[in-house]
């Protein structure tokens, strides 16, 4: 899955083919999909840079509206600081992103299938979904309506996530698991990553 520093290094466009990330066979360059690895299971890719003012062309209409949802939601004139902004309001930063409206119509009927197929699903995003797991200002600007989502269906158990580099773990109040991935580079020098 596609995070920020990837985003800051190459465009989508770019990105995408050299992770082999599928394109839904619409030629799009957003990056989330599922697949199982065995019957009972299946793994939700989301992503979280979806709606992001970083790695769309200037003028997509997704860059676009990151920038006006920033604009709203941060009055900092660095986009970046979260100065100012109060509690999970402090998510309003320009290197997180938000799953956008095609993306999510796309999740539920995904969580749908996995319902009647009885799978366990596993959902991936590299922006945490979960306030109790993760820092305030590494956290999806659309966290709420994602996890309303999730949380109507019983098939979702687990969680994973990166981005907050010092990691984190939460159950949510539907019992599912939010395990934020600590970051090889936050390790102490002289321990095992």
């Amino acid at each position: 899955m596609i995070g920020n520093h990837c985003l800051y290094n190459l465009p989508r466009d770019k990105l995408l083919p050299l992770l082999k990330i599928p394109n839904h066979g619409d030629g799009c360059t957003h990056a989330y999909y599922d697949f199982s690895p065995t019957p009972g299971y299946r793994f939700v890719v989301l992503d979280g840079y979806d709606i992001s003012a970083i790695g769309w062309p200037h003028d997509h209409p997704n860059r676009l509206e990151a920038l006006k949802i920033l604009s709203e939601k941060n009055p900092n004139s660095d986009k970046n600081s979260p100065e100012g902004l109060k509690g999970v309001d402090r998510r309003f930063v320009m290197f997180n992103g938000a799953v956008g409206n095609k993306q999510m119509e796309w999740l539920d009927n995904v969580l749908k299938d996995a319902t009647n197929m009885k799978q366990k699903v596993i959902i991936c995003c590299h922006v945490p979904l979960d306030p109790g797991a993760t820092s305030k200002t590494t956290l999806l600007w659309n966290y709420d309506q994602v996890m309303d989502l999730i949380q109507r269906y019983d098939c979702v158990k687990v969680c994973l996530s990166g981005h907050n580099h010092q990691g984190g773990y939460s159950v949510d109040s539907r019992g599912v698991h939010h395990r934020v991935l600590d970051a090889a580079l936050e390790c102490t020098p002289g321990t095992n990553a």
